[in-house]
């Protein structure tokens, strides 16, 4: 259950925007922090569940992203170790590349140990869309740079809610590319009144959209910003900058 958008920006930055949902029962998420993981530095939110998390950007300006897959099809079988999702971007997170993490992924990561997910990479005018679903794993990958990207998600069925958030993609996408930033914010915040359970910005009787990140990434670094609850909800944002450590050489 999650929404995420990447947005190129006319300067040559991309940004990348991601709405998380969860269960109202499930404790709030930890604001991010700056993280090492062997020769790299992160900077990465944390669910106080798994110990793991969703979304995190590193100093080599590789963006990772995770997103549940809730399929129509047949149930996969059940992971038999029951791991959570959380630990999948962590295991990444040393790498120096979106092409090394790709060579990685099936060296370090068991899928079958796993529910389905989606693990989205985003650098270097890449984003690579690793998709497990159970049965079988499929890499995607895209051009950043041509025009915005979307992937979404919803514990009711991922193919209930991806026609309607996608046609509002669209429109809101549907102008210059000037505007592209302004648009992403406005698709992030936004519900569907009388289909709240369609919304990119979510709510249902057991679960919503709890926090709302945004990661610029930019030649010499990345700025992390994290809003504690969903983006129309007053909160106490938490911005945390990533200087690469290249920045600065001339």
């Amino acid at each position: 259950m999650c929404t995420m958008t990447v947005v190129p920006r006319p300067d040559g930055w991309v940004r990348v925007a991601f709405n998380r949902d969860e269960q109202r029962a499930r404790p709030a998420g930890l604001p991010p922090r700056r993280w090492r993981v062997g020769p790299r530095v992160a900077v990465l939110p944390i669910d106080p569940v798994s110990g793991g998390t969703w979304l995190a950007v590193n100093d080599a300006g590789l963006v990772l992203a995770l997103l549940n897959v809730t399929s129509a099809g047949p149930a996969p079988p059940l992971a038999a170790a029951g791991r959570s999702r959380g630990e999948v971007i962590p295991a990444l997170l040393g790498c120096n590349s979106l092409a090394a993490a790709i060579g990685d992924v099936e060296r370090v990561i068991e899928f079958a140990a796993f529910a389905p997910f989606r693990l989205v990479l985003v650098g270097l005018g890449v984003a690579a869309d690793i998709r497990w679903d159970g049965f079988q794993v499929m890499v995607v990958n895209r051009l950043v740079g041509g025009s915005p990207l979307l992937y979404t998600s919803s514990g009711l069925g991922d193919h209930l809610v991806e026609y309607a958030r996608r046609e509002l993609f669209e429109a809101c996408f549907a102008g210059p590319a000037a505007g592209w930033e302004a648009a992403q914010d406005e698709f992030h915040r936004h519900a569907t009144p009388g289909g709240e359970h369609l919304g990119v910005n979510m709510a249902r009787t057991d679960a919503r959209t709890v926090s709302h990140s945004v990661v610029t990434v930019g030649p010499d670094g990345a700025v992390f910003t994290y809003h504690p609850d969903a983006p129309d909800r007053p909160a106490d944002r938490v911005v945390l900058d990533l200087p690469f450590p290249w920045a600065g050489m001339a």
